[in-house]
């Protein structure tokens, strides 16, 4: 476990530097130490947030803030079974550092677009809020028309230490050129 930490560490700080490294240390450590997220609800637009993991004080923040839906990208904690789920929930487990399949971005896109429409805000989380939960948030905003790289920017611009893993970067490139050809993903 602490060789793997580790390993993330380094390859985190060769590829993103020491001072991205740090932001995404402080914004994973001290929420899992207290449960609530730190460099939180990143609000990429008026009703849409990414960030970590969160714990039962982290739930009722959300709440706070009028999030009562959430997109949860871990493969390794369902918020359901953990008591977690807000009244509006998307389980779609994908592994650490991996893409999610087209059908899962299609399905979470739908989530979300559902919940927008109505008004509502939704959470998109993963461990740390670096890796899944923006890819995620960047196909809801690829189906609403922006390019692959304008929704990363757009992320980026408000959680600049996200860090879009190749096999993710891949994905979306997938999802974009399908919206592309097709006007929707089916």
């Amino acid at each position: 476990m602490i060789g793997k930490a580790l390993q993330i560490i380094y390859r985190r700080i060769t590829e993103q530097g020491v001072r991205v490294t740090f932001l995404w240390l402080y914004g994973r450590g001290l929420p899992a130490l207290t449960g609530v997220p730190l460099l939180q609800f990143s609000k990429i637009t008026p009703n849409l947030y990414v960030g970590p993991q969160y714990r039962k004080q982290g739930l009722r923040l959300l709440q706070t803030e009028g999030i009562h839906a959430v997109v949860n990208m871990r493969e390794e904690k369902d918020d359901q079974a953990l008591g977690l789920a807000p009244e509006e929930y998307c389980y779609l487990p994908t592994p650490d550092d991996e893409a999610p399949s087209i059908e899962q971005l299609r399905q979470g896109v739908e989530f979300i677009q559902r919940i927008i429409q109505k008004g509502g805000k939704v959470y998109i989380h993963c461990g740390a809020g670096v890796g899944r939960a923006p890819t995620m948030a960047a196909a809801y905003l690829i189906h609403q028309g922006m390019h692959v790289e304008e929704a990363i920017a757009t992320i980026r611009a408000v959680r600049p230490f996200i860090f879009i893993t190749p096999p993710q970067l891949q994905q979306l490139y997938r999802y974009y050129d399908l919206i592309q050809s097709n006007g929707r993903v089916s």
